[in-house]
């Protein structure tokens, strides 16, 4: 079941949907350091091992020492596990950018091809001459969640060259998937990526559309907990982020 959203690219399913189902079978361990962007080791069943993690975000409140996290079997070059999903709170919250596409997927109205590329770069999803992206958001302070959580050169380009094809009259849009079930919005993080945070509302002046839908992990499985809105600029929020960036 799903409803048109008012605009030409994105449908919004019905709160409860299930949008994918983990079926590997999880191990609880706890973080011991980050040893690079993609490579954690992990203190798993009384055994250190290396696990990978598929998000190049900072995740700081999410992968640190001591943290808990939720691991699947893969095979790695340097891993037989896989980070799949972190906690905050009373939150479990997925963390592996692999399943993105295949939940964003289910919003765009018929799409014509994914992984496409157009002049330079590559866009997830391709429909009807233009092109949508998907973005996966981790980084919930109150009820905002903040995107991106570190600079992400890659997103602003994306979004600038969405404007683009907007302006030329090409449908373009963007999904940022918010992993916090109790996000009410969503903001760009102009403290961390000054350049994301400019183009992401230069996209948004020019048309390029954006859905921001929310989800809850419920035993493996991903479910939709309905759209949040672009909110106003939380700067008591965004302040606190900066106090936080110096300590560093």
């Amino acid at each position: 079941p799903f409803h048109r959203v008012e605009n030409t690219l994105f449908m919004t399913l019905d709160v409860g949907t299930e949008m994918l189902k983990i079926e590997d079978p999880m191990f609880e361990g706890t973080v011991i350091k980050r040893e690079n962007r993609f490579l954690v080791s992990v203190r798993m069943n009384g055994r250190d091992v290396y696990a990978h993690l598929h998000d190049p975000g900072r995740l700081r409140e999410l992968i640190y020492p001591g943290a808990s996290v939720l691991l699947r079997k893969t095979k790695g070059e340097k891993t037989s596990y896989s980070i799949t999903a972190g906690f905050s709170g009373d939150e479990t919250i997925l963390v592996d950018t692999r399943f993105h596409n295949k939940i964003g997927e289910k919003f765009i109205v018929k799409p014509t091809g994914s992984e496409v590329n157009h002049g330079d770069s590559r866009f997830d999803f391709s429909v009807d001459g233009g092109f949508v992206e998907i973005k996966g958001c981790t980084m919930g302070i109150q009820d905002y969640v903040i995107f991106p959580d570190a600079p992400s050169l890659r997103g602003a380009k994306h979004l600038l060259e969405l404007s683009q094809l907007r302006e030329r009259g090409k449908k373009a849009g963007v999904i940022f998937l918010l992993f916090r079930k109790n996000a009410s919005f969503f903001y760009p993080n102009r403290i961390t990526d000054q350049k994301f945070a400019s183009a992401f509302f230069t996209a948004h002046s020019s048309g390029v559309e954006m859905l921001f839908p929310k989800f809850a992990w419920e035993d493996g499985k991903i479910i939709f907990s309905g759209l949040a809105n672009l909110g106003k600029d939380p700067v008591d929020i965004l302040e606190k982020i900066r106090e936080n960036l110096s300590k560093k």
